[in-house]
């Protein structure tokens, strides 16, 4: 994916930084303001699971955001180093043990985007898609 990449520090006061960039390369890119919405928290919410898997191992290695606009979608990878885990499956909501790691904000990233995969590579990567009809050459209104 070609965009920006973004480096923040293993600490939840930079979740509000990185959801700020984030958003201004989605509005940029021709988001409407109701997906902007959905980014938002979807962003905030990978973020600080990001972040939180490094804290729970002393790691002070940054978070890696990479963002951007890619044919009709605007896509955002969150990627730690953390020890990974396992998201839970699709499933019904009064079925769930809220309590374990990642249980309601990986359920709300999936609710909010229009795609996301969970890939476990030497930590976990978080993969977001959210259309937008940003045109053919993957450029909105600047």
């Amino acid at each position: 994916m070609s965009g920006v990449e973004l480096h923040v520090p293993p600490d939840v006061v930079y979740v509000g930084l990185a959801r700020l960039v984030v958003t201004t390369a989605a509005r940029k890119s021709g988001m409407d303001d109701g997906r902007i919405e959905d980014l938002k928290i979807a962003v905030s919410e990978a973020t600080t699971n990001a972040i939180l898997a490094h804290q729970r191992v002393d790691r002070d290695r940054p978070v890696v955001l990479m963002f951007g606009p890619r044919e009709d979608q605007f896509e955002v990878v969150i990627q730690d180093t953390g020890p990974g885990f396992e998201p839970p499956l699709d499933q019904d909501p009064t079925d769930r043990d809220w309590a374990e790691e990642g249980g309601l904000g990986v359920t709300v990233i999936r609710g909010l985007t229009d795609g996301v995969d969970f890939i476990r590579e030497g930590g976990t990567r978080v993969h977001m898609r959210f259309s937008v009809g940003l045109g053919s050459n993957g450029h909105g209104p600047r």
